[in-house]
């Protein structure tokens, strides 16, 4: 399970730290699992399932697909997500004003 992290994080285009730091661990926890020095705890694997939208049964047993979806699109958000949290506060807010505003205008398109 530890080189599937791994290939999980490459795929993605993380380092360590920044793959760790989206999961409220250290690089040094990611560290550890990909090393095989560490086992991850159960709660970890959920949230990397949950966050990178990975495959539960890939990531337990090596069958089937690694995403849940485009791994294309979890790395925009990824993207996305740096960029934000890069911001001010109050460019956050103006930011998250924006989104809300496209994902009207793209509702009344539809």
């Amino acid at each position: 399970m530890s080189n599937r992290i791994k290939i999980i994080r490459e795929a993605l285009k993380l380092s360590q730290r920044e793959f760790g730091e989206r999961l409220g661990v250290s690089r040094d926890v990611i560290s550890n699992i990909e090393y095989n020095r560490v086992q991850p705890k159960e709660l970890l694997l959920r949230h990397i399932c949950e966050l990178y939208n990975v495959n539960q049964h890939w990531l337990e047993t090596g069958d089937g697909d690694m995403f849940n979806e485009n791994p294309d699109e979890v790395s925009k958000f990824d993207e996305a997500f740096k960029i934000f949290k890069s911001l001010r506060p109050d460019f956050q807010n103006y930011a998250l004003d924006q989104i809300k505003k496209l994902v009207e205008l793209q509702d009344k398109n539809n």
